[in-house]
């Protein structure tokens, strides 16, 4: 209390202009957004979900380098409620929710940042996977420097989620009970057309206790053509099993000229079973459903994919995507996805989103099944 006092007395001894400024600096913003998703399980029936809600995120200018942030989210029923492990667009037993996602004091100092409370964290194992109506979010302390040349410096401690993979949805939950999570990481593109990161997660006394992570990308242009490439290792920790060592590859090369992008990724796990973490994974060969980790002890992953670009045909803001994944399962059981995945931008402010999804994952444990999920946002 006494330390609440004292930081009273400071603001309230700060010329009243500054405030003022501050105040008015602050914005508003945010997203409307629908939902509707189909899922046509063979030898069941078809499942249909869907929701309307958003996100409204207030935050004010800085005060002496000091901002506050919120962010209210929420989802709610419209017509079907008929959810069958799709993606979850409502919080626990079907409800209506709204949520206060995000809630933090950030602090800007030189080429440092310091943020502390609820808030969006965007790393290879904790992300916000924002592929339902609410993403994940985080109750987290994270400290940013760039202070070194052509790097960042990551460093931060996370003891809650909510969110579309948290355990709960609409609810914020411990994350590894009272030790939470403590990651670190450092990225570097101080080279032409290379892009390199590293990250380190400790999750002590966890069924995995620690996460260590390299990548590498680089990406050059070369005539009318550019080439990318892409290097991922992971060592997966486990608290009382043989660890795991996940390795992946990406090769991809766009046409610039007609806009046409074609890639392929693999990914293996070695000696034991991959987990992506806190969101939807980082593995270049993860799908819209299918990823590393269904596939298990010793698993792998191939997919192969293509995107045109329709901006070079005149229709600016669409384009449209082919995805094909296989998993192979230590036993040599497959399983595959194939999606066709719409997206068009018709202006800043809008956009909307279509995903066909066909699905035979009954080996991984997963339906054979067709789905399509459509979402739309309006942003302002």
């Amino acid at each position: 209390m006494k330390k609440i006092n004292l930081m009273l007395f400071a603001v309230l001894s700060i010329e009243a202009e500054t405030l003022n400024d501050a105040l008015r600096q602050t914005k508003v913003d945010g997203y409307l957004r629908g939902s509707y998703q189909v899922h046509d399980v063979k030898d069941d029936r078809t499942y249909r979900d869907d929701a309307i809600g958003g996100k409204v995120h207030i935050q004010t200018g800085a005060f002496y380098g000091v901002s506050l942030g919120a962010s209210l989210y929420s989802s709610n029923a419209m017509f079907n409620d008929d959810n069958k492990e799709l993606v979850p667009l409502r919080g626990e037993n079907h409800k209506s929710y709204a949520i206060l996602g995000e809630a933090y004091m950030q602090l800007d100092f030189g080429k440092s940042m310091f943020k502390i409370g609820r808030q969006e964290i965007d790393t290879p194992f904790a992300q916000i996977d924002d592929i339902g109506m609410v993403p994940n979010t985080f109750e987290s302390a994270i400290f940013e420097n760039r202070d070194i040349e052509d790097t960042t410096i990551f460093l931060g401690h996370i003891q809650k989620m909510a969110g579309v993979d948290a355990d709960v949805v609409d609810k914020f939950t411990k994350v590894n009970g009272s030790k939470g999570m403590q990651l670190l990481g450092v990225s570097y593109e101080g080279v032409k057309d290379l892009a390199l990161q590293a990250w380190y997660y400790n999750l002590k006394d966890a069924q995995i206790d620690s996460i260590a992570y390299m990548e590498a990308n680089y990406e050059k242009e070369l005539g009318d053509m550019t080439y990318g490439l892409g290097l991922q290792y992971a060592k997966e920790t486990y608290l009382n099993e043989e660890d795991a060592n996940i390795y992946s590859g990406a090769l991809s090369a766009t046409a610039n000229k007609i806009g046409l992008t074609l890639a392929t990724a693999y990914s293996k796990a070695k000696d034991n079973g991959a987990t992506s973490g806190f969101g939807g994974g980082p593995f270049f060969s993860n799908s819209e459903y299918l990823i590393l980790d269904n596939a298990g002890k010793d698993g792998k992953a191939l997919l192969y994919s293509a995107e045109y670009d329709a901006s070079k045909v005149g229709i600016n803001g669409f384009t449209i995507g082919l995805e094909y994944i296989t998993l192979t399962t230590k036993a040599k059981k497959e399983s595959s996805e194939a999606d066709l995945v719409l997206s068009y931008e018709m202006s800043n402010d809008f956009e909307i989103h279509a995903i066909a999804s066909d699905l035979k994952g009954h080996s991984v444990g997963e339906d054979n099944a067709k789905h399509l999920r459509i979402f739309a946002n309006y942003n302002f």
